[in-house]
């Protein structure tokens, strides 16, 4: 059945011409006596001409023969019954083909051999649709995923449509499936079309299949388009749909642990709004990868919503790290830094049932999907024991400016503030991640 799609794609030339010279045929037929049999409408089963079935074969090849003829009457009426044998001549037709011939047998038996593959595809369609056996190809690649029920085989026949290259590439070699997916790319990016106009879950079903091929490794590029097309609205609502939404949703999770670690940091949020659990295996891989500082706290949030207690002491390993991941640019009691250290001190409390404002940071930043909002993290403001003005002015000279205030032009004393808020804040920091540590399960 290979070769099947390749037909869907084909432009076929002009039909006005064709059944002009047809009418011509005809008229030329009855003239020179040679007669024109009834022809059989589109989409009728065809009948072959004789009673033999051995001797198809060799009717088609006189038949094909015929096409080339010095008369206009006989290249006609060849034609004519070449249609009638219908899709029963296929094989022949196409091998005959690749013998080449003149121009004018060339291009009668081009156009036949296209609209009969036509003619046979829809007759295959139609009987699928129908709950008929399937002859469609690559048709086994989408039951195991959706099962068979008959909006799956509506499914599968838009899908055959709409992306023939991806499905004709089910199955194949990694380079096939290479090719589809960067065709499916294409069909996705020429069709500029609003969200709402985009068949989603046409778009989102021919990105990931091929992606599930154990033997394939889809480059990077593919990885950032299912993002979007996942970001989209309406990719929520499939999530509920009766029929594609559990199996849609297998698919999306076993992307989701393969996907390219850039594309992580949009990924976990998704996995946690969705309540998928591969979002916790997922975010304890990527802490192996040496991820970025923002990527790094994506992972403890997911593992702050979706672990337990025991991954508390994981996350230890990251409480003394004071890179900034996040700043609020205003001075005063709000105005702080989040650092990496604070975000793994909120979800060892998430993890232990302890609100972050009994280990001390000043504002609730728990979330029921979320586990947390790391950026609603705040230090507070820590009173200090008085020291002589000598040792303060060193500790305050070692002092960094926080990020969001290096590039303004402050005066001296609001240079001093900030010092002041910077070493206050300091330790506190010191005392929450301290009370975190004293949360982690002995052991």
């Amino acid at each position: 059945m290979t070769g099947l799609f390749s037909h869907l794609r084909i432009v076929h030339r002009g039909t006005f011409v064709f059944w002009a010279n047809f009418a011509v045929g005809v008229l030329a037929a009855v003239l020179f006596g040679g007669g024109v049999e009834g022809s059989v409408a589109f989409g009728e089963d065809p009948e072959p001409i004789g009673s033999d079935a051995k001797d198809l074969s060799a009717q088609v090849l006189e038949l094909v023969d015929g096409l080339r003829s010095g008369q206009f009457a006989v290249r006609e009426e060849a034609s004519e019954k070449l249609f009638r044998l219908g899709h029963l001549a296929l094989p022949v037709l196409r091998s005959t083909r690749r013998m080449g011939g003149d121009a004018e047998q060339t291009d009668r038996l081009e156009y036949i051999i296209d609209t009969l593959a036509k003619q046979d595809i829809e007759s295959k369609i139609n009987s699928f649709l129908r709950g008929g056996k399937p002859e469609l190809e690559n048709w086994p690649e989408i039951e195991k995923w959706f099962g068979d029920s008959p909006r799956v085989r509506e499914l599968f026949v838009d899908l055959y449509r709409e992306h023939p290259y991806m499905v004709e590439s089910l199955g194949g070699s990694p380079q096939q499936l290479s090719v589809g997916l960067s065709l499916v790319a294409r069909r996705i990016s020429e069709r500029r079309v609003s969200p709402q106009e985009t068949p989603l879950r046409l778009d989102l079903i021919a990105l990931l299949l091929p992606m599930m091929d154990s033997n394939f490794d889809a480059e990077p590029q593919y990885d950032f388009l299912v993002v979007d097309r996942l970001q989209l609205y309406p990719a929520n609502e499939l999530r509920t749909d009766q029929v594609f939404g559990e199996p849609i949703m297998r698919m999306v999770s076993q992307w989701m642990f393969n996907c390219d670690q850039r594309v992580r940091g949009q990924v976990l949020p998704l996995a946690l709004q969705w309540d998928l659990k591969i979002g916790l295996p997922l975010a304890l891989k990527t802490l192996t990868e040496d991820p970025s500082p923002v990527l790094l706290c994506r992972c403890m949030q997911t593992i702050a919503r979706q672990g337990n207690r025991e991954h508390a002491a994981l996350l230890s390993g990251y409480l003394n790290d004071s890179t900034v991941i996040f700043g609020k640019p205003y001075p005063g009691t709000l105005g702080t830094e989040v650092q990496v250290g604070d975000v793994a001190a909120a979800s060892i409390a998430y993890l232990s049932s302890v609100p972050v404002t009994k280990i001390g940071f000043v504002e609730p930043a728990e979330h029921k999907i979320f586990g947390i909002i790391f950026e609603e993290l705040v230090v507070p403001l820590k009173d200090l024991p008085q020291t002589d003005d000598d040792e303060q002015e060193q500790e305050l000279e070692a002092l960094m400016i926080p990020n969001g205030f290096r590039q303004r032009r402050l005066s001296p004393e609001m240079i001093k503030q900030l010092q002041i808020e910077a070493r206050q804040r300091e330790a506190s920091r010191i005392e929450i991640h301290q009370n975190a540590m004293k949360l982690i399960p002995q052991g």
